[in-house]
């Protein structure tokens, strides 16, 4: 069975939006490790930012699924 068109738009957005918060948190890390505030803070923004989008991803991912019943994995 295949996924649906936009099963696999909402897929590819969650697999975006958790390697975007993979590559904030390791900045995040390098900057608390060289004692850059500015840039740790800016980064701690950016990460707030990323989680709020990624918990709208998936939550649009889990009701297209309930109100379509697409495939899953």
């Amino acid at each position: 069975m295949s996924k649906c068109p936009v099963y696999e738009e909402l897929e590819s957005e969650v697999l975006l939006v958790l390697e975007q918060l993979v590559d904030l948190t390791t900045k995040q890390l390098d900057a608390f490790q060289a004692a850059n505030q500015p840039l740790f803070m800016r980064l701690d923004r950016q990460l707030e930012n990323t989680v709020g989008r990624k918990e709208r991803t998936i939550g649009a991912l889990r009701q297209h699924v309930r109100d379509h019943k697409c495939f899953t994995r």
